[in-house]
Order: C-alpha cells, then structure tokens, then sequence
C-alpha cells in the first residue's frame, strides 16, 4: 500500500473513531519524524521512584499519577533490545507524558515483554482534551516503533493499558518529535477529494 494511502487510512480511521477536535496520525515508519531522544539518568542501583521524572534536556516529565492509578516508576537498563535507559512501571503501565512546550508530534521505542495489551492515549493542551487514539502492541519481545502526529497542538499525553496478558512488563524509550508527514488538514482535504470521486464513479457505473 502507497505511503500516502496508509497515512489516509490512518487519518480517516482516527477521524471515524475521534469524538474531540484533532485527527491524530499513527505511523511505525520512522521516516515520518524528526527525531530526539529524551534521555533520563538511570536509577538502576536506586529504588523504583514516586516522583516525577524529568529528562536531562527538561523537555519531558513522566508523571507518576497520584491517587488510585498511583504506582512506582523509574528509568534503568532492564532490556538489551532498546539503546538507552528504559522506563519501567511497577505494575500496569499508565503514565502521562507532559511536554515543557506544546508539540505537534511526539514517539516511542518500546519492547512488550508479556501478552499483548492495548494502549490507549489520550492527547491535552492545557486541560482540553484535543484527541484519542490507541495502539495494540504488535509483537512480543521485538524492539517496536510508533509515533503520534497531531493536527491540533498539545503538551500532554495520558497513556493508559488495557493488558490482556497479565501484568507482564511493557519498556519504553521516548522522542520529543515533530512530523515530516505532509500537513495532515491538506491530506484530509485530499482523502475527501479522493472519497468524493470514488463515489462518483460508483454512481455513474451504476
């Protein structure tokens, strides 16, 4: 399938299922980001942390979520799959990612190290909540990528499982990203054109 096509199927799936204003893209292709590894010191000898963690560069804060979805976290060299410090939770792996600035896209490296779970993401800008998507983890113990492009700006992302597997551990890496994916409004405006004709055509050969 044509890069262009999969990015339209992508798009119009999320605006079939999305009950907020943006249409969020989601793409494994790392061609379709810009890139920058958000690195955090590793807390490999310490104990899991109940705080929030910052990364070096101060771009992105990992949020420990207070109250009933309250659990341990922290970064440490835990899987020889991914290139880095990976973030591990203790338990189901719900999180919020909160951006120092506000993004249009941002991305992960992960490994699912159990049964396959569905991760549901949910983006704000401020308290609005501009749009939702989610991904199921495609494979189990294989080093994966997926990001996240947005045609409405945000600074913080709530990421919730739903684990079928058992509370096996998921590990990530994360990229502070912005997208190389043509404008997505252009390319809704494009797939429109396209569903248009195509019905067009369906009419006039009926």
């Amino acid at each position: 399938m044509p890069k262009l096509l999969k990015v339209l199927t992508v798009l119009f799936f999320g605006l079939g299922v999305s009950n907020a204003s943006a249409v969020i893209i989601t793409s494994t292709d790392t061609a379709d980001f810009a890139l920058t590894q958000e690195n955090f010191a590793d807390l490999s000898a310490g104990l899991f942390q109940t705080v929030n963690l910052v990364s070096f560069s101060g771009n992105l804060q990992v949020d420990n979520l207070t109250g009933t979805l309250d659990q341990s976290h922290k970064f440490t060299e835990v899987e020889p799959l991914l290139a880095g410090v990976e973030y591990l939770k203790n338990g189901d792996e719900n999180f919020d990612l909160i951006f120092s600035s506000q993004q249009n896209a941002f991305a992960m490296n992960y490994v699912d190290q159990g049964g396959t779970s569905t991760f549901n993401l949910d983006f704000f800008n401020g308290a609005t909540n501009v749009g939702s998507t989610s991904f199921v983890t495609a494979s189990i113990n294989a080093a994966e990528f997926i990001g996240f492009v947005s045609t409405t700006l945000f600074d913080r992302v709530e990421i919730r499982e739903s684990n079928s597997g058992g509370d096996l551990n998921e590990v990530f890496l994360f990229f502070s990203a912005e997208s190389t994916i043509p404008e997505p409004g252009s390319l809704v405006v494009f797939g429109l054109g396209l569903i248009g004709l195509g019905y067009a055509r369906r009419r006039k050969a009926a």
